[in-house]
Parts: C-alpha cells; sequence; structure tokens
C-alpha cells in the first residue's frame, strides 16, 4: 500500500516526520509539532510546539530548539519537562489533566494518557485535545486504550501510537480505540516502519536516543481493513524526516 507524503484535511496539512512528530500547517501558515524529535532538513520553523512527556524519544532540547523561534509558543505537561526541553521559559506554558489553555488563538486541553504496565504510569504524562482554525485534534501521546477516551468526542483528527517496544500499548487496542472515538481521519504514529534499518552504534556507542529503540516495527497498512466500514480514513504517510541520536 502506497504511503502518502501527506494528508490534507479541511485546508490543513498533516506531516508525519517519525516516532510522534507530526507538523501540522494551516492554510494560512501557522505550523504545529507534536512531541518534536524527528525533523527533515531544513526543518519550518514553530508556531506551537506541544510535548506530551519526557521520554527522549518524545522530548528532546536539541530539537525543539532548532524549530523555535522568539514567536515560537510551547506548552507540556509537567514544569519540568518544560525546563528540560525548553530552558528559556518565554512563552512557554503547562496544561495540566482537564486544564485547557490558549496560545496563539489556539486552544489546548490536557486529556489522560496512560499504560497499566510498563513506562508510561497515569500522572506522567498526558495528551492533547487541540482546537485548531476550527478543527478538533486529538493527539494521544503515548497511551494504551483507556476509559477516559470515552469522552473524547467530535474529533476531527486522531493523532495515535499504535505500539511500543514491550507490548504495553497493543496495536488491536488501540484500533479499538480509534473506532469508539469514531475521527473523521486517523494518523498512525510511535512505530517504526518495516523498511528502516536496525540501529547500529556510532563510535561503538549506541545511541539512548535513536526512537527505534522505543518503538517496534509495525506497518499500518495492515490496519486497513480492520477499518473497513467504519466510516474513518486511516492516513498511511511517509516518514518525512532523519533519524535522531
Amino acid at each position: 500500500m502506497k504511503r502518502e507524503d501527506h494528508v490534507m484535511v479541511d485546508g490543513i496539512r498533516y506531516e508525519w516526520l517519525g516516532q510522534s512528530t507530526v507538523r501540522i500547517t494551516t492554510s494560512d501558515s501557522f505550523v504545529v509539532y507534536t512531541d518534536p524529535v524527528v525533523l527533515d532538513d531544513p526543518p519550518q520553523k514553530a508556531d506551537l510546539i506541544v510535548i506530551t512527556h519526557h521520554h527522549v524519544d518524545h522530548c528532546l532540547p536539541e530539537y525543539v530548539s532548532a524549530i523555535r523561534t522568539d514567536k515560537t509558543r510551547l506548552t507540556a505537561f509537567h514544569p519540568s519537562y518544560i525546563k528540560y526541553c525548553a530552558q528559556d521559559i518565554k512563552g512557554v506554558r503547562t496544561v495540566r489533566i482537564g486544564e485547557t489553555v490558549e496560545l496563539s488563538g489556539v486552544r489546548i486541553k490536557g486529556v489522560e494518557a496512560y499504560t497499566h504496565r510498563g513506562f508510561h504510569l497515569k500522572g506522567e504524562g498526558c495528551g492533547f485535545l487541540i482546537e485548531l482554525r476550527g478543527q478538533r485534534i486529538y493527539f494521544s501521546g503515548d497511551t494504551a486504550r483507556i476509559k477516559e477516551m470515552e469522552d473524547l468526542k467530535g474529533i476531527d483528527v486522531a493523532i495515535m501510537c499504535i505500539c511500543d517496544n514491550i507490548h504495553a500499548i497493543r496495536t488491536e487496542d488501540i484500533v479499538e480505540a480509534v473506532k469508539a472515538i469514531k475521527p473523521r481521519v486517523f494518523i498512525p504514529v510511535h512505530f517504526t516502519p518495516p523498511e528502516e534499518p536496525e540501529p547500529s552504534p556510532q563510535n561503538n556507542v549506541m545511541s539512548t536516543k535513536d526512537p527505534r529503540y522505543f518503538t517496534r516495527k509495525e506497518d499500518p497498512a495492515r490496519l486497513l481493513p480492520l477499518f473497513e466500514g467504519s466510516g474513518i480514513k486511516v492516513a498511511l504517510l511517509k516518514k518525512k524526516g532523519t533519524l535522531s541520536g
């Protein structure tokens, strides 16, 4: 199945750079990045950056600084994540679960994200409900299927992780979660494409920042038959960024 360079939803462009990094660009050139740890070259500068949690496959200061300008606004779940990822706290806000902040005219609500075992305990990270130019975007962060997803209504685009490296995030469960949420468009993220090479040492050192260590190989094309008749468009996107680390 052919993967697309991007998907357009009512004039808003979605590009997958890798891992959970998605670049969202509106028709008036407003640019949002989610969890930037994989970028293309040269990367577009960001108007808004959202960070769900502190793991190195979601939050690295060198990638934030690469797309940040004096006008960029940034929000993250926890103050310590901001101090690590943003360092300069100008234009930065935290958001807690159930709280809504507004940055550059975009409303961002923190929602629950966790797994029942493993590395994503409840209270350590979040997802975001983003209201951008009349579009409701759910960016899940790292999460299993959880009961709080039942409260997500009227979602236009769901950007959701589909696996991890210890099977705490089960692909089949995420499929059922997407069907329950019923977005117009589902963008699978947080996986390693099947054709991606295995990580290898550089100068005899294994990079702990390489996102391939935090997911497993998965082909979202195999999920297409599971969505037949659901009315949900599954956007199979090319990975456009280069490996971090």
